[in-house]
């Protein structure tokens, strides 16, 4: 519930944001000055300025010149269930290889897909994933910092049968130079990594998005062995869902592969650095 909350201010945000006023100059005070409020957004630099009061919460819920507001707000809640099943589905990923505005991005991405509905009534509209596979791949980014592993994709080629229960990353002689690693990298290693999300709709009978099939989440992943800084790698990742598993039609498989380094530290020990990078290559 807080993450539908947290979306919720996010989203009151948002429909008064083209009102506000951005400060431009360097005269910043605490508080309010008569009945104009400053403030400011998370990793947002700039200082906004805006008038006090407005609607309340109960007039917001109530009253009908605040009907679209509140499917608008429906429909923001149920994208934000929608982000955190598809971070779940990722969570040994995160947040390690994301940059700050990841999630800001997946939920406009995940918002595009909702406004993609050309059935549903506004308000209750579906997130079909299922029906905008292309569009989650290539706009799916881990960090706008890190796109080294994208750079790469030459090297790596992907297949997956009918059922879609796995899916075989073949890497094709692929050798990092040092000059394109961290300073201190020693070995990397090479990641093939699934998750399954769902398809959403708006439930009538508990008046919430909820996701049509019980695999939402579920991932699966395997990792090449480490590798020597200059060697090169010609390896099959076979990454699989557990045995029995059915994927329906309203269930999409995300398909990452990412790029390791690592410190060799003693005969066997390997320290991971920070230095990753992680991209979509398939979603299927």
């Amino acid at each position: 519930m807080l993450i539908n909350k947290k979306c919720s201010l996010i989203y009151s945000s948002l429909l008064i944001l083209k009102q506000m006023a951005i400060q431009t100059g360097n005269i910043k005070y605490r508080g309010s000055f008569k009945n104009i409020r400053q403030y400011m957004n998370l990793h947002d630099p700039n200082s906004y300025a805006g008038e006090k009061g407005g609607a309340n919460g109960d007039l917001i819920k109530n009253n009908p010149a605040f009907a679209r507001t509140r499917e608008n707000m429906n429909e923001f809640n149920g994208c934000g269930l929608a982000v955190k099943a598809i971070r779940h589905g990722l969570m040994n990923l995160l947040p390690e290889q994301t940059d700050k505005k990841f999630t800001g991005r997946l939920m406009k991405l995940v918002k595009s897909i909702n406004v993609n509905d050309a059935v549903g009534s506004h308000g209750k509209r579906a997130i079909a994933f299922s029906s905008d596979r292309p569009l989650l791949k290539d706009k799916f980014v881990f960090n706008l910092l890190q796109t080294f592993a994208i750079m790469l994709k030459n090297f790596f080629t992907v297949v997956h049968p009918i059922s879609r229960a796995e899916a075989t990353l073949t890497v094709t002689a692929l050798a990092i130079k040092k000059a394109y690693a961290p300073k201190t990298a020693s070995h990397y290693r090479v990641l093939n990594h699934l998750s399954i999300i769902s398809d959403y709709e708006y439930s009538e009978a508990n008046r919430s998005y909820e996701p049509l099939s019980s695999l939402n989440t579920l991932s699966a992943f395997t990792y090449s062995e480490y590798t020597p800084i200059e060697t090169a790698l010609t390896h099959d990742l076979v990454a699989s869902f557990p045995v029995g598993t059915v994927l329906t039609d309203d269930v999409s498989v995300i398909q990452v592969v990412g790029i390791e380094f690592y410190l060799k530290s003693g005969a066997t020990d390997y320290l991971p650095l920070q230095e990753s990078s992680m991209f979509v290559i398939d979603v299927f």
